[in-house]
């Protein structure tokens, strides 16, 4: 008795359509990703100096460029004072372990921020460019 071919699934197809599912997954990550970055508000920065609890609660980009290390706690994260690209002073920024294990001098981020309690700019997000 032979078995018939069609209820086999053709190793060729699936050899394409694996990578093919993994490439639009991909994809539509980094769309995602690049949709949400982009549709927050800038960080007003004078706004921020003047009243930080006004903005507490509220997400926001960041383009800066890493100024210097403050403190570093492992398995906690660090503290970075950062230029904004905009050049409107310095800001210190609390950047989780979790995402920035190599934060250099002199390095340009686009950040997703979020002003916590007590007006403490907590990093949510990173691309270095």
């Amino acid at each position: 008795m032979r078995r018939s071919l069609s209820g086999k699934i053709n190793p060729v197809l699936l050899a394409f359509l694996i990578p093919l599912v993994v490439i639009i997954a991909a994809v539509v990550l980094i769309v995602l990703r690049n949709h949400f970055h982009h549709s927050l508000e800038a960080l007003n920065v004078a706004a921020y100096q003047r009243s930080p609890n006004d903005l507490a609660g509220n997400h926001y980009n960041l383009d800066a460029q890493i100024d210097a290390q403050l403190k570093w706690d492992e398995g906690f994260g660090r503290i970075v004072s950062v230029k904004p690209l905009d050049g409107s002073g310095r800001l210190s920024v609390f950047v989780p372990d979790q995402l920035g294990s190599d934060l250099r001098v002199g390095q340009r981020f686009h950040l997703s921020v979020i002003v916590k309690d007590k007006g403490l700019i907590q990093v949510e997000a990173l691309d270095k460019y």
